[in-house]
């Protein structure tokens, strides 16, 4: 399927009018321009983030209240039980508060719990290790905004419940003592885009101002944080974006033996650390163990200051990775041939799959690679022991959380957000949630929204690539969402030299524009390769990397897309 590309639109005589008044070419003032940045101190804020420019905690609905529940505990010397979901940001969340709380003098229990056996969200079974352990407070991780009936139970028992969240509320909010989560909607936090890791780290900037701490106290955890934002895929932007360039340096630094070893085993060998490092390296391993077993696991790795066990505990980790990697590969094709035998783009704006037996804790990745192949929202049901759990994706456009919000009756339980959500559902309701789903994604998503977009950053020619915007390039990270890193667009590239496939399905080339050559590389494309040796002129669609060869640097296309030149 031919992608649209979508050449983002900017007023050029303002941009001319940038690239004069900051010295730069005119395609570095349209980069900054598109990201908000239209003054010189504007430039200096985002390239200089800064500790000092994040929001006041405090603005935070609730927290005066979190704090005294906190330093109560804190000055009686009573324990408390940190209560994280298991997945990386309820993890890396629940790391920092522990080490956090442990460096204030207070002992902290953390709970995660087991994926299979209480599924996701606050489980009684918690409340009731609080109450075994003579623990009367509770905070939870990355989850609790929906959980009204084990808040409940919670205050039965005489248990305080903390809840620090980032997902939508429901209609109704759970009874606990104080909810921090910025997404309420009469909380005036002014980032509403923080992931779980990031409202529990506002929770411990609280705690430290409050007691008259050094802030650092809190911010020597910003590497969990930051991991824990970066594998959310929350923008990175603001606060969020000074979280996630603070917290890449602390893990560069790898002072953390669970950290230090991690990297070594997921072969992170370079001095510096980006997003892509986070999000395919450090995160798929820290998911595993909760995906197939117990992610409190990940928690020990997380926390742990001994060498040794970090190197045990990362092996472990490391091999649930390849374990879950050969489950989900096995589920793939598996549902990429019920895909086959039922999809018709013509009449089927959706996907709805279900099979018994399929391992819930990777079928939100087959159902995102599911998504990328047939660009249709995509829902994977795992039915196991009479109950189907479920993961869905979404395209742009489409707000999945609205479409399950329309199936409810059909439904146990559900949540999650526009882009991504998930739900339970007895099988018995299976048929009539997919008729009805359907019926939604057939009224509602156009065949536009169903062909695969580029948004392309500018056209240049290769004469525009030179040192002054590779070193932009590399002062705009940390990238992410909302601030994604350019792709660019060139036209009536000639393919020079013998392409070549390599690995299982990559496509190495070069490319001329003129008298430039430069050395090109598209991951998952070898199906071009007979487009490149036609000997006719194409047009690409790239962002610019470094590639960096015994000791040697270059300039490398990394192809997104690849068509034949018009002309």
């Amino acid at each position: 399927m031919e992608k649209i590309w979508l050449l983002k639109e900017e007023p050029s005589s303002k941009i001319d009018s940038l690239s004069r008044d900051l010295g730069v070419s005119s395609t570095v003032a349209g980069i900054l321009w598109r990201r908000g940045l239209h003054t010189l101190a504007d430039a200096r804020d985002f390239f200089n983030p800064d500790l000092n420019s994040m929001h006041d905690p405090f603005l935070m609905k609730g927290m005066e209240t979190a704090v005294e529940l906190v330093l109560d505990r804190l000055h009686q010397g009573k324990p408390i039980l940190v209560f994280g979901d298991y997945d990386v940001d309820g993890t890396t969340a629940s790391s920092m508060l522990h080490l956090f709380f442990e460096a204030l003098g207070l002992h902290a229990e953390v709970y995660i719990p087991d994926r299979n056996r209480e599924g996701y969200g606050v489980s009684p079974r918690g409340i009731d290790t609080a109450r075994e352990h003579g623990i009367d407070l509770v905070i939870t991780c990355d989850c609790g905004i929906t959980a009204v009936k084990t808040a409940q139970y919670a205050r039965e028992q005489g248990v305080d419940l903390i809840i620090t969240d980032h997902h939508i509320p429901g209609d109704e909010l759970p009874p606990a003592r104080v909810i921090l989560d910025p997404k309420q909607g009469d909380c005036e936090y002014p980032n509403k885009d923080l992931c779980g890791a990031g409202v529990a780290f506002k929770l411990a900037q609280a705690v430290a101002q409050a007691e008259g701490l050094d802030p650092g106290i809190a911010h020597q955890f910003l590497d969990l944080v930051a991991i824990g934002t970066a594998a959310d895929i929350v923008p990175v932007t603001g606060e969020n974006r000074i979280i996630v360039h603070e917290g890449l340096q602390l893990l560069a630094d790898s002072g953390r033996a669970g950290l230090k070893a991690l990297k070594e085993v997921a072969g992170m060998k370079k001095d510096t650390v980006n997003v892509a490092d986070v999000v395919f390296g450090l995160a798929p391993r820290i998911n595993a163990v909760g995906r197939l077993g117990e992610a409190t696991r990940a928690v020990a790795l997380l926390t742990t200051s001994d060498p040794s066990t970090a190197r045990q505990l990362s092996q472990v980790l490391n091999t649930e990775n390849e374990e879950r990697k050969q489950i989900e590969a096995r589920i793939f094709d598996e549902a990429v041939r019920m895909a086959n035998a039922k999809h018709d783009p013509l009449v089927r704006k959706g996907l709805v799959l279900h099979k018994e037996g399929w391992h819930h804790g990777v079928i939100g990745i087959v159902a995102s690679k599911l998504k990328e192949r047939f660009w249709v929202p995509v829902v994977m049901v795992a039915v196991n022991d009479g109950l189907g759990k479920s993961s869905a994706r979404s395209l742009e456009g489409f707000d999945m959380y609205s479409a399950l919000a329309e199936c409810s009756e059909l439904l146990e339980s559900f949540g999650g957000h526009t882009m991504a959500a998930g739900m339970t559902i007895k099988p018995e309701n299976l048929e009539s949630f997919e008729e009805k789903f359907l019926q939604i994604t057939n009224d509602q998503i156009t065949e536009q929204m169903m062909r695969p977009r580029v948004k392309i950053e500018a056209e240049i020619d290769f004469l525009e690539i030179n040192l002054q915007l590779m070193e932009t390039l590399r002062r705009l990270a940390p990238y992410g969402p909302g601030n994604m890193r350019p792709i660019f667009a060139s036209r009536e590239l000639m393919p020079t030299g013998h392409p070549r496939i390599v690995g299982k399905d990559h496509l190495k080339f070069r490319v001329k524009q003129g008298k430039r050559v430069l050395d090109a590389i598209g991951f998952g494309m070898a199906e071009y390769y007979e487009l490149l040796i036609s000997g006719r002129a194409v047009d690409c669609a790239y962002v610019l990397t470094e590639n960096e060869w015994q000791g040697r640097k270059s300039i490398q296309l990394e192809v997104k897309d690849l068509r034949l030149s018009e002309n």
